[in-house]
């Protein structure tokens, strides 16, 4: 008979398709896979009735007209294989253009077509005479792939820092130095055993294949991520009430919302402590224009603070006076800028310099604009040194000393667990905010709002940033002073990246006039 065949693609398969199609899982096991089901569509696809090439189907022929084992006949398939009692093999054949019913037991040895009787054997290796042999050494083959894959999935710290980033990432170009990136299951397995079988292990390719496995494995983590910082995105929008809006953003690593921390819109008193709102006095004025004396900031011995626009005119180290409740002025007066809140696009993102969360502006910020106050939990200077040596021990601080008046500090603002956008916003030895002291309600003079406003124009996208060392102390590289929340140590070395970098965090430029108010814990 001949091995005559009209469909190429079948030919050339068996090995090609016993290296794809033998394992079923590499995720931390694999097996050998033999489906039954398929093997019976693939037979009942091609035992069904073809059309000749003169377009007519095929008449069941006469038992005197069935092929014997002395006429030429192309053979389309081998259906089955039989032992007889005298022990002579045979094959069930189906005939190309020839029904079912036409098939026939052909002798063994007449059987001219061993592509066709491998892709039987194939279909079904229990049939093999050697199908336990060959059972055996795929067995084998899978328990060495298993072990193979345990030896190369020994990933280290910054092979898993490189696979979250690359689940975390944005761009839609999934490659890992060219190869492609997030495949699925069934593609990690065919990769897994090409790599295996044919001994290619070098380092590049065992580099891939693991990455393939950890990526897939974090991706539900990334999903589970996203699902709760969105979350926090809501809370906080709800807090605010959407003015102005907060947008978290993580495109680096899997960190989720900071545990412990409640966002809040202005500074609350802590045990002992009484912020006051009753101010004494106000300005009688109906317009509070630029150089009006009777104003609040002339009045309390200063200049006034902002032009008509509401910007800032005076240097870093000017206290501000805002109007209060008890001047004449209306809430749209122009020297009522930091009690009106912010109305900048803020996002908390998480940075890729390994400065933990920050803060950028999805707008442009014009210079001496007002862009956020720095609120937290007002506390007690004994408080405030109880939790100083507690945060010291961590490594990071929020304390902020309120001591503008050049005298021992009697409070501080803690914004470890209370806080706004403020808390998150990372150190920069070329900042682009400046921190004021801003009087309006509360009197008090141990006791000014913090108000960051921008030194320079700030483009969109720009990280917000201002300077921890802005502070008064006799050894300012001995302490830690404001933290964003990452987790410092004492006289860590700098990461902004400014071209006047002092390389220590925390550590003052020389000559540097300081604003009073600040102080390092």
């Amino acid at each position: 008979m001949g091995d005559d065949h009209d469909d190429p693609s079948t030919l050339g398969k068996s090995e090609t398709v016993m290296e794809t199609e033998n394992i079923e899982s590499v995720s931390l096991s694999v097996s050998v896979v033999s489906d039954d089901s398929k093997n019976e569509e693939l037979i009942k696809k091609k035992r069904k009735s073809r059309k000749k090439s003169d377009g007519y189907t095929s008449r069941k022929r006469s038992r005197s007209t069935k092929p014997t084992s002395s006429d030429e006949y192309e053979v389309e398939m081998i259906i089955d294989h039989k032992t007889d009692e005298e022990g002579r093999e045979f094959y069930l054949v189906h005939w190309k253009g020839w029904s079912d019913d036409d098939d026939s037991w052909v002798p063994i040895e007449d059987c001219d077509c061993p592509a066709l009787i491998a892709e039987f054997y194939q279909r079904n290796p229990d049939k093999d005479p050697n199908g336990l042999e060959i059972r055996q050494k795929k067995a084998t083959e899978s328990a060495e792939l298993q072990k193979y894959i345990e030896g190369i999935l020994k990933p280290t710290n910054e092979d898993i820092d490189l696979a979250i980033q690359l689940v975390c990432s944005s761009s839609d170009r999934h490659k890992f130095n060219g190869f492609k990136i997030h495949l699925s299951n069934e593609e990690i397995n065919k990769y897994a055993f090409m790599v295996y079988r044919k001994k290619q292990k070098l380092l590049q390719m065992e580099k891939n294949l693991m990455m393939q496995l950890l990526t897939r494995d974090f991706r539900q983590r990334r999903v589970d991520q996203l699902q709760r910082l969105k979350e926090w995105e809501t809370e906080i929008n709800e807090t605010t009430q959407g003015k102005p809006p907060v947008k978290i953003e993580n495109n680096v690593d899997l960190d989720e919302p900071p545990v412990g921390f409640t966002y809040v819109t202005q500074c609350k008193a802590g045990d002992g402590v009484v912020i006051p709102d009753d101010p004494v006095i106000g300005c009688e004025c109906l317009d509070c224009i630029d150089g009006r004396k009777t104003c609040c900031g002339p009045m309390s011995g200063t200049q006034s603070a902002y032009t008509k626009a509401g910007r800032l005119k005076v240097p870093v180290g000017t206290p501000i006076y805002e109007c209060n409740s008890r001047c004449r002025c209306g809430p749209e007066c122009p020297n009522r800028v930091v009690q009106r809140g912010s109305k900048l696009k803020l996002c908390i993102f998480r940075t890729s310099n390994g400065c933990g969360w920050g803060v950028k502006t999805l707008e442009t910020i014009r210079k001496n604009s007002f862009v956020i106050e720095y609120v937290g939990e007002v506390i007690t200077n004994e408080e405030a040194e109880k939790r100083g040596v507690q945060y010291d021990s961590e490594g990071r601080t929020y304390l902020f000393d309120l001591d503008f008046n050049d005298i021992d500090c009697v409070y501080s603002v803690d914004a470890a667990h209370q806080g706004n956008v403020a808390h998150f916003i990372n150190h920069s030895c070329d900042p682009n905010l400046a921190v004021f002291a801003v009087w309006a309600n509360c009197m008090d003079p141990n006791m000014p709002r913090l108000a960051l406003f921008a030194q320079r124009d700030i483009h969109v996208g720009e990280e917000l940033t201002f300077d921890y060392a802005s502070s008064k102390t006799e050894n300012p590289e001995a302490k830690t002073s404001v933290s964003s929340g990452k987790e410092v140590s004492v006289k860590n070395e700098c990461r902004c990246g400014a071209t006047n970098c002092r390389k220590i965090m925390f550590s003052l430029p020389e000559n540097q006039v300081i604003a009073p108010f600040l102080k390092a814990e």
